[in-house]
């Protein structure tokens, strides 16, 4: 066994919402009640495809009609129900409208009025597709229902004028002076709904600043603006933090919970109330789960944090929507089953979440502590930041000299059951040090929460750029681009860039449309299972590839125990030589030789002897156990740039997004979905690597 480090130390202290496609169907006719006529003496029949469809509220689909028995093939398109059912233009284009239900469009054949064909369209909020079995899925629908919520009324502008009028101690806005006090006391005395604005300027921070109330904005005048400078050598730059969470009563749930539930049945239900967000867990089920030594991110049957007794690895947080008696009414939907015989219970903390808080539009340095920080924070944001672990002076050998105060932690770090949050449109990158032990990650999920949504970010240069760590289902990361993972301890090691599992037992989450040298999953820490990689680019390549990586270099990589893993639609590996030798790609490596010194568009099974701080990269499972990862892996539509060919090619077309009903607007005029592995561009752009590429990182 090869002895790797301990990965993790600091921090560890702490649809299916596919969109919808029309699916083809086989063609439908309808003549009309009496067959129709005319055109040449032959009987006119029309033909629709697809038959049916389902799609959510204002997306669209594409029919086709086919007219036999006329030299005359066109035909006219109409919605039986008129506008309230949609619209369908003269190409056959239907867009949904915003009102769910069942509607039909009709094709009439323009040669005789009477031969008509008509297709269902079901619009739904959950749009189905088969690529992915349901039981291997569930429905995403990440982040803040609605979006981010504008506001624009002030509550305090702070400046030094503002300081020594409320008996702060006072500033200056080049650096200089502490200028903590001046915000938090903004911060702890905004009315709700409001924003505390911090104007351009270079803020000196003493201490951390808490956002502990919720429906508060801290907003900058931009990321090349207002910039936070923290001098402190234990703590956070910002933390929404409603205070140490205490968890007093553990309620246990009184049968199973299969997954898909909108309900839970407890003991004694008398504790919950409309709006509070609790958590669900169980007992480690070896049925699938792989605990793999961390004890932390997770808690014991008796309730304590960080105990190495009996973990409970598997959970999900939720919002409690409904209390009749002792059965909870929650959303959304569990990701998962919870097992009655794996002892399952449902806890809250001793206090609120912080709601409806964000962070807009400004500039981070110097975090000892990690940079942003939310605990129990649920529809809050952050958004157009830039967060930078560049050190001015006296950088370690390797930390990067830039304009910062240096990182040390993780970059974003979301906590203890944090819940629809959106960490958007943001730049995370460098560390004062990057090395493993949790000293230079990016953006990390963690202690089961949930429904998050990280979309169109730039993270890079670190030790573990993107990582889930016990998160619980239902988070989406997406379209971000994620580049240069490393660690000092081994240039040669090609580190893990987009890492879906670094304690065991991150589930059903979604990572879609990101650009990604190396997405994996790991069992230095344990297991996870049921995760979907859809529609990214990881090609293996990192940015620093060519000039130190020897070994451990792939475009996928799955170590044992991983479960029901789906990498669909995606565009894989690089053709040609890489690497610092000078290798090329293998299409797949599940044996040893030729092992980790071979580059791979997919590395499976390795692993064998990982868990408790160390991997085991040389030892593979054997591919033909029913158990293994290899036999439980679903591959299809992936494009590979080593033999130039799809893997499996899908049975029906695949979605443009698991969780869009549509293209987001920050694409613009650029083609989406960007990755595309049956198109004749397999690769497009991808915003936030063009915004990387030109050097405005923040738009």
């Amino acid at each position: 066994m090869t002895t790797h480090w301990i990965r993790d130390a600091r921090s560890l202290l702490l649809a299916a919402s596919l969109f919808a496609c029309a699916m083809p169907q086989a063609p439908a006719q309808d003549p009309g009640p009496d067959g129709g006529g005319g055109g040449g003496g032959g009987v006119i029949s029309v033909a629709i495809a697809p038959l049916t469809a389902t799609i959510t509220r204002g997306g669209g689909v594409s029919f086709s009609a086919t007219v036999t028995g006329s030299a005359n093939g066109a035909v006219t398109w109409a919605v039986q129900e008129g506008t309230p059912g949609g619209a369908v233009d003269g190409t056959g284009h239907y867009t949904a409208p915003s009102v769910l239900g069942t509607w039909h469009v009709v094709a009439t054949s323009a040669a005789d009025t009477s031969a008509k064909a008509t297709a269902t369209v079901t619009v739904s909020d959950v749009p189905t597709t088969d690529v992915i079995p349901a039981a291997r899925r569930t429905v995403w629908n990440p982040g803040i229902p609605g979006g981010i919520p504008s506001r624009t009324t002030l509550c305090a502008t702070v400046t030094p004028a503002y300081a020594s009028a409320n008996g702060q101690a006072v500033f200056n806005t080049d650096g200089t002076g502490d200028a903590q006090p001046a915000i938090q006391y903004a911060l702890s005395h905004c009315a709700a709904n409001q924003v505390v604005f911090l104007p351009a300027g270079t803020y000196r921070l003493n201490s951390g600043l808490q956002i502990s109330r919720s429906n508060i904005t801290l907003r900058g005048a931009g990321a090349t603006q207002t910039k936070l400078r923290l001098y402190n050598g234990n703590d956070w730059v910002i933390a929404v933090f409603p205070g140490w969470p205490s968890y007093s009563s553990f309620i246990n749930v009184t049968a199973d919970v299969p997954k898909g539930a909108t309900t839970i049945p407890v003991a004694n239900g008398s504790g919950f109330a409309v709006g509070d967000i609790v958590t669900i867990d169980q007992n480690d089920d070896p049925s699938y789960l792989y605990y793999g030594g961390v004890p932390y991110f997770k808690r014991s049957p008796s309730g304590g944090y960080a105990s190495s007794s009996a973990p409970r690895s598997m959970g999900q947080t939720v919002e409690v929507t409904g209390v009749s008696g002792n059965t909870l009414t929650i959303s959304p939907q569990t990701h998962l089953g919870f097992s009655l015989s794996m002892q399952p219970q449902v806890f809250k903390p001793g206090q609120a979440y912080v709601k409806y808080s964000g962070i807009e539009s400004l500039y981070v340095t110097g975090g000892s502590s990690d940079q942003i920080a939310f605990y129990a924070a649920a529809y809050s944001w952050v958004k157009a930041v830039e967060s930078d672990g560049t050190v001015s002076s006296g950088a370690a050998s390797d930390g990067t000299l830039g304009q910062g105060n240096g990182m040390s932690g993780d970059h974003m770090a979301l906590y203890r059951g944090s819940f629809r949050n959106v960490i958007r449109d943001s730049y995370f990158h460098h560390a004062t040090h990057v090395v493993q032990g949790g000293n230079a990650y990016g953006i990390t999920l963690t202690e089961h929460s949930s429904d998050n949504l990280i979309e169109n970010n730039i993270i890079y240069y670190m030790n573990k750029p993107f990582t889930l760590r016990a998160s619980g289902g239902g988070n989406v990361i997406a379209y971000n681009y994620i580049d240069d993972a490393w660690t000092s301890a081994d240039r040669g090691l090609q580190e893990t860039t987009l890492d879906l599992g670094h304690a065991s037992f991150p589930f059903m989450e979604l990572a879609e449309g990101n650009y990604s040298p190396q997405i994996a999953t790991e069992n230095v820490w344990g297991n996870s299972g049921w995760m979907t990689i859809f529609r990214n680019y990881a090609s293996g390549k990192q940015e620093r590839t060519n000039a130190y990586e020897t070994y451990q270099i792939a475009a996928i990589a799955m170590e044992i125990k991983a479960r029901e893993m789906n990498i669909v639609g995606n565009v894989l590996g690089t053709a040609g030589t890489l690497g610092a030798s000078g290798g090329t790609m293998a299409y797949e490596v599940t044996s040893n030789p030729p092992g980790q010194n071979k580059a791979a568009v997919f590395r499976i099974g390795h692993g064998v002897g990982a868990g408790d701080g160390t991997d085991d990269i040389g030892t593979y499972e054997s591919k033909t156990s029913a158990t293994s990862t290899y036999a439980n892996l679903l591959r299809v539509g992936n494009w590979d740039n080593v033999r130039n060919q799809i893997d499996t090619a899908p049975a029906t077309p695949l979605p443009d997004s698991l969780y869009l009903a549509g293209k987001p607007a920050f694409f613009g005029a650029n083609p989406w979905p960007w990755v595309d592995p049956a198109g004749a561009t397999r690769v497009n752009v991808l915003p936030a690597k063009q915004r990387f590429d030109a050097g405005t990182p923040v738009p």
